[in-house]
């Protein structure tokens, strides 16, 4: 999960930047899915991608596509601080109908 403190008025803009990019992380092997949420305030947008495991995420982060997707710039004047990364593995998961996964059966999240 990545949290990115923005600047006032400006999620709109962090997102559709989200919206509009390369797309480099979706082909990457082990990924499976992003999400982009703008806090209710407008002051914050949280990056949360789900991985297979967390090598993926670890080859992700050292891949040539990793620095293409993050090396391109011009975000800086929209934040309104550093970017914090926060890491964390699913210890349960529910879906509909109440079934519950346990850790060995969930996927793993980062971002």
């Amino acid at each position: 999960m990545n949290r990115l403190p923005v600047r006032d008025g400006a999620a709109d803009e962090v997102v559709r930047r989200f919206t509009d990019s390369r797309g480099y992380v979706q082909d990457f092997p082990g990924f499976v899915s992003m999400e982009v949420l703008r806090s209710e305030d407008g002051d914050e947008v949280l990056v949360i991608t789900r991985w297979r495991d967390r090598e993926a995420f670890d080859g992700w982060v050292s891949s040539e596509e990793f620095s293409k997707a993050h090396g391109r710039g011009g975000g800086g004047d929209l934040l309104s601080g550093h970017p914090k990364m926060t890491s964390y593995e699913v210890a349960m998961e529910r879906g509909p109908g109440g079934g519950s996964l346990g850790p060995d059966q969930a996927t793993s999240a980062s971002s």
